[in-house]
């Protein structure tokens, strides 16, 4: 008869990102340009960045929440500056203008809506060195725990799908430490390697597994999530082949991806999906909101896969919405070229014309 399986019996350092083998450092002058320009990704730019953000990252840790988001804040327009010439600022803006038609009175508040974005991406970024500190320190408040209470009441492990509001990884810290403990997690790693470090050595301080993607990773979270023994939280709008497929903005509901594996988790170990998001009340402070778990069709032991997928949509579409100042994957999101003569852009427009007449 197997052993069954224990978190700790994984060892903690399967949580790390793979890294990249070392290309040679001669190759930085080799001929070949993907070559040479792999090589100097890794020795030059990849070093230099990742050398920076280790020396600010042990500095910040040190300081008061506080003054970290500040920090943040006030590197803002030097980033903006040095990203001028780059082909994703001009992406977050048309995304930021085409998901908000019809909400502004005049350009200037459509601005100061867009350098909101911006300013939440710099207290973000800092406040990832003290992250760790926010629930010890009462910087989250949570709205929903009746939500949570009665999902529980139901049997199974609580299933946490969520996004990238806020500090999103403050959503781990939480529920790990102060909500529905042990909880485990997926990631999409970063492209520098020094980064991940500090992240995995983040995780590692609080003592929680969030797994990289691959076959490894997905064979521990299908044995630890039917063991009933752990909560999962898993954000379902991560990038998936160069595009966000979720929220859908009137596009088709996709047939893979993170929120496919968290429906299909929740079957494996009857557990329930349970909407969950994190939104900013001002520097390192936070609210947490948990709404209530997500019905199974009725007579059903199990979800429907693809009206799940829809249902999340559905849950968490009008929320990055309301909210889209604080979402980071605005960045990351590829609208079609004629968009904002769709559809869904003319319903949205009137949406938010009729709330303005309010």
């Amino acid at each position: 008869m197997s052993k069954p399986v224990r978190l700790e019996d994984i060892p903690f350092e399967e949580t790390m990102a793979d890294e990249p083998a070392a290309p040679s450092f001669l190759e930085v002058f080799e001929e070949e340009k993907q070559r040479r320009e792999t090589a100097r990704r890794y020795w030059f730019r990849h070093t230099k960045d990742g050398l920076i953000n280790t020396a600010f990252h042990n500095l910040l840790k040190l300081l008061p929440c506080r003054f970290v988001s500040d920090f943040g804040k006030a590197l803002v327009p030097l980033a903006r500056w040095s990203y001028r010439d780059k082909v994703f600022p001009n992406r977050i803006a048309r995304n930021f203008r085409a998901l908000t038609p019809t909400r502004w009175t005049n350009e200037v508040d459509e601005q100061a809506g867009l350098d909101r974005w911006w300013i939440n991406i710099g207290r973000t970024i800092s406040e990832y060195c003290v992250l760790n500190r926010f629930w010890k320190e009462g910087r989250i408040e949570v709205e929903g725990m009746d939500h949570y209470e009665a999902a529980c009441r139901l049997g199974g492990p609580p299933i946490f799908a969520t996004v990238h509001l806020g500090t999103w990884e403050a959503v781990l810290g939480s529920i790990n430490e102060g909500i529905a403990g042990p909880n485990i997690a997926t990631y999409q790693p970063e492209p520098n390697r020094f980064k991940n470090r500090i992240v995995h050595a983040i995780r590692k301080k609080r003592n929680q597994y969030v797994f990289p993607p691959g076959q490894r990773s997905a064979f521990h979270l299908h044995r630890l999530m039917k063991t009933g023994q752990y909560s999962l939280t898993i954000f379902i709008d991560e990038v998936r082949d160069n595009q966000i497929h979720l929220p859908l903005f009137g596009r088709k509901v996709p047939d893979k991806g993170n929120a496919v594996i968290a429906v299909k988790l929740a079957n494996v170990s009857g557990g329930n999906l349970m909407p969950t998001y994190l939104t900013r009340l001002g520097p390192s402070r936070f609210r947490l909101t948990i709404l209530p778990a997500l019905r199974r069709p009725e007579g059903q032991s199990t979800y429907d896969i693809r009206g799940t997928v829809q249902a999340l949509n559905d849950v968490f579409e009008p929320i990055i919405l309301d909210h889209l100042e604080e979402w980071y994957m605005l960045g990351e999101l590829r609208l079609p070229k004629n968009f904002e003569e769709g559809t869904y852009a003319k319903a949205l427009a009137q949406k938010n014309a009729e709330k303005r007449m309010i």
